[in-house]
């Protein structure tokens, strides 16, 4: 893979906010093909990487193919989103890598999906998340998101983990910090 294709560029931008009180909560993000990510993203290269290896017979890895001492260095960027339950609100954090911004409150343990306190992000993160555990294929995304006023900018890749094979109960979420000027509006 290499550097983002100028085609890729004009994908779609979603945009999902919401205020309340002194509150801003804005995301701004764009999905794009897996072959979109740039070579620099090398933490989320890896990881696909890794998941396709774990791959067998067309079917999906299951939590237990993770080998964490196989991804040492992917650890702080990666997160186990725990998606079993029929019920989204019941979705949680299993395991949350040290890149998520030490000023949240939210999202650092076994924190439910629904109890994000920025309704624009949360909404996103059951849009993403729901739609990788209905589909089973793996997604890619740049953000740019403002929660309480403060921006964050980066890619992450989203992928499916079941110990079946076939019916996703986790998913493996690895971020990337970095910028995302044309999304930065």
């Amino acid at each position: 893979m290499s550097i983002v294709n100028p085609e890729f560029r004009s994908a779609a931008i979603e945009e999902i906010s919401s205020s309340s009180g002194a509150a801003r909560n804005i995301v701004r993000r764009r999905q794009l093909p897996l072959e979109a990510m740039p070579s620099f993203d090398e933490a989320l290269h890896t990881a696909y990487t890794y998941w396709q290896s774990k791959r067998h017979g067309g079917l999906l890895p299951s939590r237990r193919d993770i080998d964490v001492l196989e991804i040492s260095k992917l650890i702080k960027n990666t997160h186990l989103v725990d998606v079993h339950a029929t019920d989204p609100k019941e979705w949680c954090f299993r395991i949350v890598g040290s890149i998520i911004p030490q000023t949240w409150e939210w999202g650092s343990g076994r924190d439910k999906l629904t109890d994000c306190p920025w309704p624009a992000y949360k909404e996103m993160l059951f849009q993403d998340y729901g739609t990788v555990k209905a589909t089973g294929v793996a997604m890619y995304h740049e953000l740019v998101i403002t929660v309480d006023w403060v921006g964050y900018q980066y890619a992450r890749v989203v992928l499916p983990l079941a110990d079946d094979g076939r019916q996703i109960d986790t998913l493996m979420s690895c971020v990337v910090h970095r910028p995302v000027p044309d999304l930065d509006g």
